[in-house]
């Protein structure tokens, strides 16, 4: 898996990741995905084991398909409107909405795996990204996250896999003639 080049979502703070052999970067594919109908049941039929537990009330594949495309929508609205806002009130910039991947960090460090999580609680929705700034983000992927860690879902392990290639690309000098980098 390699980046083919990275897109902005929202200039100068928010930016996504589009891998080779995929058609969009992960901003566009991730909310694409979240809003099909045929897409989420499919994967909600693999996922029932998931959904029957009690953190998620047994919840049926067809109200599952309709929360999760009301709270992408939402997340989505959400997302782009603290990048905006970022730019004029620092208090209000992404890494308010944006948090460190794990709970047990103490201190930002470059080149920060991050999550954000869907609007509605509980959520299962995911967007992973890198934290370059206080507002300035790349999305490296998403997913829904029906269990406890990441390390139990297939999916989510991709995930944690396409963080670390976005890191580490960012960090390569090698890539610093793409715009993003003269804001860091």
């Amino acid at each position: 898996m390699n980046i083919a080049t990275i897109f902005d979502v929202v200039t100068d703070c928010l930016y996504a990741v589009q891998f080779e052999g995929e058609e969009k970067h992960e901003f566009s594919r991730l909310f694409e995905l979240w809003n099909d109908v045929e897409y989420l049941e499919a994967f909600f039929e693999m996922q029932q084991k998931e959904l029957a537990n009690e953190f998620w009330n047994a919840i049926s594949v067809e109200d599952a398909v309709l929360k999760t495309i009301r709270d992408a929508r939402k997340l989505e609205r959400r997302l782009i409107q603290v990048a905006e806002v970022g730019k004029i009130d620092k208090s209000e910039a992404l890494s308010s909405f944006f948090k460190p991947l794990h709970d047990s960090t103490t201190k930002i460090e470059p080149f920060e795996k991050n999550k954000a999580k869907g609007i509605n609680t509980p959520s299962w929705l995911r967007i992973y990204a890198i934290r370059l700034d206080n507002n300035l983000f790349v999305i490296s992927g998403g997913g829904i996250k029906l269990t406890k860690t990441m390390q139990e879902s297939e999916h989510l392990l991709l995930e944690l896999k396409k963080m670390e290639l976005v890191k580490e690309y960012l960090q390569n000098d090698d890539n610093s003639d793409l715009p993003i980098f003269e804001l860091f």
